[in-house]
């Protein structure tokens, strides 16, 4: 075990840290359904309403600066719950033990489970052979996007729309946006973001005919050497658990940091 993959000396400050970098980068994510609309602080965390009924509204990190009363929570649902959709709440460790009742009062459910990754920035090995990482250029755009897409959806875009999640992630002021490529040719994408000290890696995306080349642990690398080169002193990521995306991390040398459970309220006939 080496110095960047000790125990946090303070998991609660390092919880709030993370929560505080994943809620900035939602919140300046592009979305045309946030017009008009700015986000929450409530509790020490952030509701953010991303759309209408949109799966990425959300409210992190409630309950990390302490009480979550009922007229907290009344505000949450009215924010996220406007359009008459499910409202989702993510409860974690540290979060006070008023929210997890409040919610459990209100009759929400988990409806997945999240384990948050995290590692300190520092030296890392080089990618391999005929493997390149890099920032996106100026005009590479809509060819990452249709990456991320295939990489997500499993196939490739049919239709201009469907590169409308990717294109926003390219457009998000705090994001820095990789692409791997093999041979020269692009095979998968990556994103990272930095607030306050916490480099946030997220987006990661590998189409499955490229799959099982290292793609994925290259581009984690890279945005931990970028990471050290913004000065960052803690790296994090959040996957679903008993996945390939944990098992890269973890060959990258992340720890987990805490697990968390979204939980979700949905709406009555739904």
């Amino acid at each position: 075990m080496d110095a960047e993959t000790l125990p946090h000396p303070e998991p609660r400050r390092l919880a709030w840290r993370i929560e505080q970098a994943q809620a900035e980068q939602v919140d300046q994510t592009p979305l045309p359904g946030r017009v008009g609309r700015p986000s929450l602080h409530v509790a020490g965390g952030r509701a953010i309403y991303t759309g209408p009924r949109a799966l990425y509204s959300v409210a992190l990190g409630v309950g990390l600066g302490g009480v979550v009363g009922a007229e907290d929570v009344d505000r949450i649902e009215a924010l996220l719950g406007q359009d008459g959709g499910a409202v989702r709440i993510e409860l974690g460790p540290f979060c006070d033990a008023s929210l997890g009742r409040e919610l459990a009062r209100r009759g929400y459910a988990v409806e997945y489970f999240q384990l948050v990754w995290w590692r300190r920035p520092g030296a890392v090995p080089p990618p391999p052979p005929g493997v390149t990482v890099r920032p996106l250029v100026p005009g590479e755009e809509h060819m990452w996007a249709g990456l991320f897409f295939h990489a997500y959806a499993g196939r490739p875009a049919s239709a201009d729309v469907e590169l409308a999640g990717g294109l926003n992630l390219t457009r998000t002021p705090c994001n820095t946006c990789f692409l791997a490529c093999v041979d020269g040719e692009p095979r998968g994408v990556g994103v990272v973001s930095a607030t306050a000290g916490v480099a946030l890696l997220s987006g990661d995306g590998v189409p499955w005919p490229y799959q099982g080349r290292g793609l994925q642990v290259a581009l984690i690398h890279a945005r931990l050497a970028w990471a050290a080169e913004q000065g960052c002193d803690v790296a994090t990521a959040a996957t679903e658990p008993s996945t390939a995306s944990q098992r890269s991390y973890e060959k990258a040398g992340f720890r987990c940091a805490y697990p968390k459970l979204i939980m979700v309220r949905t709406p009555p006939g739904a």
